[in-house]
């Protein structure tokens, strides 16, 4: 039988057509079912009650993003925002509208007012909730990152608005230029989308700067895709476009099908193409797919070898006109947006000019309506080709092999992992393990240093030393001049880096090398520094006496893990220009203690050099020893006073088996003398011994130590001195608050020696 036909829609009774209902998203994500005109009834006159019950009742946020499809809240939000304050208050019971609807009582705009009011409220109430009844749960030692405390992770940020072409079209309306980089993987997408990029672009640029090929014509779809699927896991605001590789869309058929995969699988919001006019129909398959495609004209890297080579376009009024024609054919087809390459500043300027969708320059002036750059240029990253159009926002290949390097040799060291790195047991489950295993074996000692050739003399030949700014593997870099040293902090390769430093004079002893191990196990980048200071010397044959073995310490230096030494000569620090004057430092109150009675200009010489080392090595932490205990206060002074971002770290006095302090002095000492020598230390202890007994009369104290150098005829005591801690100001009476510098100096034959310890 035929089937009655249907009523044509004219034939349709008006009574059925007038009313629509529509389900609108609130603020809070809930949706309510409204009628369509705000001046028609809530609902049908013949509704049945189930029916009228789902225009009472909002709809759950799940099922209203199901429904409407990512509906966007930005109406409803603006709706919410312009209700008159008094609506701000308690919304009605959803029973007591019901009833006022129901007698014809309230129109369907307020109804709906009040629902919003009501589910933005719920949402609100909810989210309170949530977040008192969240409590901050105790962390476990965390597996990865360096068992930092316990702490309570910020709120997330909230998501960034996503760009899409409608966003990128407001910009190109109101002049506001366009921010195109390319990424190529997840790490890439995410830096480059966090610092507010516009658009990220999967170029198939990703076959020279990540895969190392020579040119772009390798890359496949399924690379490509590959790709984009990395970068679009670190992508959150940026519209990702995806290059077609060479050969991916020689037909318009085969355009759609890659551009859809692209798309689909790669999960890029858009695609690019080159070529102008012959690309057109590819473009327009493309869009007829659904696809947002952009453009690319003037120089197309796909087609190096038939341009013949890396060739500006354009430079004739001939080529211009042809690719005004190109991007025109291309805007035509549907592209949102044309990429303009190698293109003369005039060139691009008047096709942007010409053309009604923004223009993407790279290597095109700066008249285009935005501008587009290889993440690997900006960043200094690729090794080969540097376009001209390209420019470095920074060098990080430096710092990040600097970094590496550091890794390996702490590797080779075996400084890493320290023990903050690793993980523990408790002791009853160590006693355990122990108990049924035994004890750990120790750790494995450090490699041993490779022997070297014997010289004549029969000692050891001292290893070569670097050459300026050439890394040596594991090893040392020697940097003789402050321009060196200001081109190595050019070249970023300190950059972010904490860097020690261990000011030194050379001929360096286990006190010095104490001191770069503290450095190592709490600074990136670990400086030394090895310069006999000719202004702290009070004597010429005491400057000309100084030991100095600058091949010695670099390999002592070297095995110890230091990564940078420094060693400029004295007309390096103190370049000297007859008649003209000379700068200093110097600190107020320093030449009255009783060190500087005895070495005049000493700590002046000693203030010139740390100011100019700091200013000039900028290290983070500074390391001294306590050995030269008013060397120490002096440094702490200058940090403070000159407001230098440098942290001063003291290390304790570092001794021979028999108490006698290390210095590099000692290598003056006859035998006779060397063996008299811990008697310093030995006056020391007796003051100590005499504080702990209740001594505090400077004077007795004094006495004390005094008499024990008496006791050692070719020793001169110079002074016995007790100075606050933290100042070096001599006391006249103890007990107070603050730790007691005890202080001696000694002369034994031709050689100065000094010692100190801390009374508590």
């Amino acid at each position: 039988r035929r089937r009655p036909s249907r009523p044509r829609v004219d034939q349709v009774s008006a009574a059925y057509m007038v009313f629509v209902a529509v389900l609108r998203r609130t603020a809070g994500g809930c949706g309510l079912k409204v009628p369509r005109r705000t001046s028609a009834d809530l609902f049908m006159r013949d509704a049945h009650l189930k029916c009228v019950s789902t225009y009472l009742k909002p709809f759950p946020p799940h099922l209203t993003q199901f429904i409407c499809f990512g509906s966007s809240s930005l109406v409803q939000r603006r709706r919410l925002s312009a209700l008159p304050a008094a609506a701000a208050g308690a919304a009605p019971a959803v029973d007591a509208w019901a009833e006022r609807a129901a007698a014809r009582d309230l129109s369907a705009a307020e109804l709906q007012v009040q629902l919003d009011l009501q589910a933005q409220q719920q949402s609100e109430e909810e989210g309170k909730a949530a977040a008192a009844t969240t409590a901050v749960e105790e962390e476990e030692v965390p597996l990865y990152g360096g068992g930092a405390a316990p702490h309570v992770a910020p709120a997330a940020p909230p998501p960034a608005k996503k760009v899409g072409l409608h966003a990128l079209r407001r910009m190109y309306e109101s002049g506001e230029p366009l921010s195109v980089l390319t990424a190529y993987d997840y790490p890439s997408a995410r830096l480059a989308d966090g610092a507010g990029a516009d658009v990220l672009l999967v170029g198939d640029s990703l076959g020279m700067v990540v895969l190392g090929q020579d040119d772009t014509t390798e890359v496949t779809v399924s690379q490509m895709v590959h790709h984009c699927q990395a970068a679009a896991r670190g992508t959150r605001r940026a519209l990702l476009v995806a290059d077609l590789p060479f050969g991916a869309y020689l037909t318009p058929q085969a355009a759609a099908s890659n551009g859809v995969r692209l798309v689909k699988e790669g999960r890029a919001d858009a695609v690019k193409l080159e070529g102008g006019v012959r690309a057109a129909e590819q473009v327009r398959a493309m869009v007829d797919a659904g696809l947002a495609v952009m453009g690319h004209v003037g120089f197309t890297p796909q087609s190096v070898a038939q341009l013949g080579g890396y060739r500006v376009q354009g430079r004739s009024a001939a080529e211009a006109r042809s690719l005004l024609e190109d991007a025109e054919a291309l805007q035509e087809a549907g592209c949102f947006a044309v990429v303009l390459e190698m293109v003369p500043a005039p060139v691009a300027a008047l096709i942007t000019s010409k053309l009604r969708v923004p223009t993407i320059g790279i290597g095109a002036g700066g008249g285009t309506s935005g501008q587009v750059q290889v993440f690997h240029d900006v960043l200094g990253l690729y090794d080969k080709l540097s376009p001209r159009f390209s420019h470095q926002f920074a060098r990080l290949e430096g710092p990040m092999r600097a970094a590496l390097g550091r890794y390996c040799a702490a590797v080779k060291r075996r400084s890493f992992p320290a023990r903050r790195h690793s993980f523990g047991m408790s002791d009853a489950e160590t006693r355990l393990l122990e108990a049924e295993f035994g004890p750990p074996p120790p750790p494995p000692a450090p490699p041993a240093r490779a022997s070297r050739a014997r010289a004549p003399n029969g000692h050891a030949s001292p290893a070569p030393l670097a050459r300026p700014h050439e890394p040596q593997r594991g090893g040392l870099r020697l940097v003789r001049s402050i321009d060196e040293w200001r081109q190595l902090q050019r070249s970023g390769e300190l950059a972010a880096a904490r860097v020690g430093l261990v000011p030194t004079m050379g001929a360096l002893h286990a006190g010095h090398l104490r001191l770069v191990e503290m450095a190592r196990e709490a600074s990136d980048v670990v400086v030394a520094s090895v310069f006999v200071n000719p202004k702290q010397f009070n004597k010429a044959d005491d400057l000309a006496r100084y030991p100095r073995t600058l091949e010695e310490d670099a390999a002592k230096l070297a095995a110890a893990g230091v990564d940078l030494l420094f060693a400029p000569s004295a007309g390096e620090m103190y370049p000297e220009e007859e008649g003209s004057p000379q700068p200093f430092v110097d600190v107020s109150g320093f030449d009255l203690l009783p060190e500087a009675r005895h070495r005049p200009g000493h700590f002046r010489g000693v203030a010139t050099v740390v100011t100019k080392l700091l200013n000039i090595l900028q290290p983070s932490t500074v390391y001294f020893g306590q050995k030269d205990g008013l060397q120490c206060v002096l440094a702490r002074r200058l940090v403070a006073g000159l407001n230098f971002d440098t942290e001063v770290v003291v290390g304790d006095t570092v001794r021979e088996p028999d108490g006698l302090a290390m210095s590099s002095r000692n290598v003056h000492l006859s035998q006779e003398e060397r063996e008299a020598a811990p008697l310093v230390y030995t006056a020391l202890l007796k003051l100590t011994e005499a504080h702990k007994a209740g001594e505090r009369s400077p004077a007795a104290l004094r006495a004390c130590a005094a008499a024990v150098i008496a006791s050692e005829p070719r020793m001169a005591l110079e002074y016995v001195s007790l100075a606050a801690a933290d100042d070096g100001r001599e006391l006249e009476k103890l007990g107070g608050a603050g730790a007691v510098m005890a202080s001696i100096a000694v002369q034994l034959g031709e050689t100065r020696l000094i010692d100190n310890v801390l009374l508590p």
